[in-house]
């Protein structure tokens, strides 16, 4: 038995104490015997009659009763505040161990697990997994805070049973979790471990009444040396996370060496890119829609570019995919809608300029009211704009993409529907949605003159675009051997590198052959991408 813990330990006060007690009542009582102490006292009250000591004794006899009540309620009552106060202990422990919302163990929890396993990775080694949810903030957007804790227990309670006993999963914040497998070494076992994780996302999550589809980007990296430093762990599952996310859809990224340099590439481009939204950094580029059968020019696409301080160009594969996750997309589309209907105003009347709307963008209430607003404050009319939006928009949340679609027709704007064929959006969509023009994804197009099975897509997808009263624009037009492959299978309208680059606002044709001088800057072709020098 260990004593030390019995005198130390508050479980064990109670009984502590009442033993003490009944010690000393041992003593007294053996101290009693010896000394004939109640003789005594018999003798001194006989000599002291008129004290009344006697009718005292007797109160006090009544005393240790009323006293033995009193200390075995006080005892049952301290035994249950002890309780109360162990019980408080542990799950304030608890809570600073587990996350509130899910009950998973949280970052702190992780890393001492984490940490107790790495000790014997060369045993057991060690797989760390970071799991990022792709598309939670919409859920958050559209359908309130309530919706999206719900779909994170439920996420939670999926992977958990995804990971069973090989390890644990924790949440880290937000909507990161991380998971670790343990004792499965690295091979077959451990991907068809990891794909068991990754599959738990592609079946919807039913919360009361929505049917919500989120996916996940799994950036994985394992060990089987002891103690490694559990920093450079979740720095290397982080790098080989951040690989594959971007793509809206189920992602799985072992690490590899040069990860981490490019993580810390892309977390140097987000604090750039806040910058540059602020100051004016990010500026459109136009590109001309052409009608392919007079070559008229029917109107422009902004497409941003990043101007860089050293004279190079940040193309838009750089930087978009961050701005939608960083929530930086909005500021971005405004800066660009507002520079380019700038530019537009100065054009003939009859052109029309076509911006990019970001699938992210639809869980904005306000969105058609600031477009209209930014339309408004420049002075440009909304049919001269055309929204471009893609199927990914579509696959989200139909009945809010329709909500919106509708909204901007409403006002007059022509909405397009972007990069069609290489996403997932069904014929349901083209005969549901009010657009005016479709537009043919460039991989259609690139070589359609030698591919007969694009031939037969670009010709049937324009067949019933034309059924439907959409126009169609093939994109990628790169030679006149596709212009004119496109224009036999029907295709209305051209944009590509044979009608023009991208060109500054100062810089762009017009039908007659002119230039639209509005105080702009030289061609694309001057200014070379982000890494190379420039003219």
């Amino acid at each position: 038995m260990d004593f030390r813990r019995i005198f130390s330990d508050k479980e064990y006060a109670p009984r502590r104490d009442l033993a003490i007690i009944l010690l000393l009542y041992l003593v007294i009582l053996a101290a009693s015997l010896a000394f004939d102490s109640f003789d005594h006292v018999i003798d001194f009250v006989e000599q002291h009659e008129d004290w009344e000591i006697d009718e005292a004794l007797t109160g006090l006899l009544l005393l240790p009763i009323a006293l033995g009540i009193f200390a075995a309620r006080r005892l049952s009552e301290a035994k249950k505040e002890l309780k109360l106060r162990l019980l408080a202990e542990k799950q304030a422990h608890e809570m600073a161990l587990h996350d509130p919302l899910t009950g998973l163990p949280n970052r702190r929890k992780a890393n001492m697990v984490i940490e107790a396993a790495l000790k014997q990775a060369d045993s057991a080694p060690v797989t760390l997994l970071a799991i990022d949810l792709n598309r939670f903030k919409p859920v958050n957007d559209l359908y309130g805070h309530q919706a999206g804790d719900q779909l994170l227990l439920a996420v939670g309670e999926r992977l958990k049973a995804a990971v069973a006993d090989d390890g644990l999963i924790s949440r880290i914040g937000g909507d990161e979790f991380c998971a670790m497998l343990s004792g499965i070494p690295a091979g077959d076992q451990l991907i068809r471990k990891v794909e068991t994780l990754s599959e738990v996302f592609e079946t919807p999550f039913l919360l009361g009444d929505l049917s919500v589809v989120v996916s996940a980007s799994i950036g994985v990296v394992t060990t089987d040396v002891p103690d490694t430093p559990l920093d450079s762990l979740f720095s290397q599952a982080d790098a080989a996370m951040y690989r594959c996310k971007g793509t809206g859809r189920n992602e799985i990224a072992f690490f590899e060496a040069g990860m981490e340099q490019a993580a810390i590439q892309r977390a140097k481009i987000e604090t750039d890119l806040r910058t540059a939204i602020v100051e004016g950094e990010i500026r459109p580029f136009f590109q001309p829609l052409v009608n392919l059968y007079d070559g008229e020019i029917l109107g422009f696409e902004a497409l941003a570019r990043w101007h860089m301080a050293d004279g190079t160009m940040r193309m838009p594969d750089d930087f978009i995919t961050i701005a939608e996750e960083t929530g930086l997309i909005s500021d971005l589309f405004f800066v660009i809608l507002k520079a380019a209907a700038i530019e537009a105003k100065n054009w003939p009347v009859g052109l029309h300029f076509a911006v990019n709307l970001s699938p992210v963008q639809f869980g904005d209430e306000w969105l058609v009211e600031r477009i209209l607003q930014t339309l408004v404050d420049v002075g440009v009319a909304p049919g001269r704009l055309e929204i471009e939006i893609t199927e990914s928009a579509l696959v989200s949340d139909l009945d809010v993409a329709r909500n919106v679609i509708v909204s901007l027709k409403n006002q007059g704007i022509n909405i397009s529907l972007d990069d069609f064929g290489t996403g997932y959006s069904s014929l349901r969509h083209l005969s549901e949605l009010p657009f005016d023009k479709l537009k043919i994804d460039r991989s259609f197009v690139h070589g359609i003159e030698t591919n007969s099975a694009s031939q037969s897509i670009v010709r049937a997808v324009t067949a019933l675009a034309h059924n439907l009263g959409l126009q169609v624009t093939a994109e990628g037009i790169e030679t006149y051997d596709n212009a004119k492959s496109v224009m036999d299978s029907g295709c209305d309208i051209g944009q590509g590198f044979l009608y023009g680059r991208p060109s500054r606002g100062g810089q762009l044709a017009l039908p007659d052959g002119s230039r639209l001088e509005t105080g702009g800057e030289p061609q694309d072709d001057s200014v070379k991408p982000h890494g190379e020098k420039a003219a």
